[in-house]
């Protein structure tokens, strides 16, 4: 059975819980879990090119970017 196949007879939560364990595996090895090469083009861009947007405290961003998802979802 492949991945794509379990994943689909998955409920909600034991994909979250899936999500979960994943991420927790994956960052237990920070040494072995290496960022493509464009990231670093990325952060250079942005550190060159700051925005003009005045910048917005953490949590007002994380209501931005819950606003912005929930928009997509909505829209799809």
């Amino acid at each position: 059975m492949s991945i794509e196949n379990m994943l689909s007879t998955l409920t909600q939560a034991e994909k979250l819980a899936a999500i979960d364990f994943l991420w927790r595996d994956l960052v237990a090895k920070p040494a072995e879990l290496m960022s493509p090469d464009w990231h670093g083009d990325v952060l250079q861009a942005r550190i060159e090119n700051p925005s003009s947007k005045p910048r917005l405290a953490v949590d007002a961003a994380i209501d931005e970017v819950k606003e912005r998802l929930n928009a997509r979802r909505t829209q799809g």
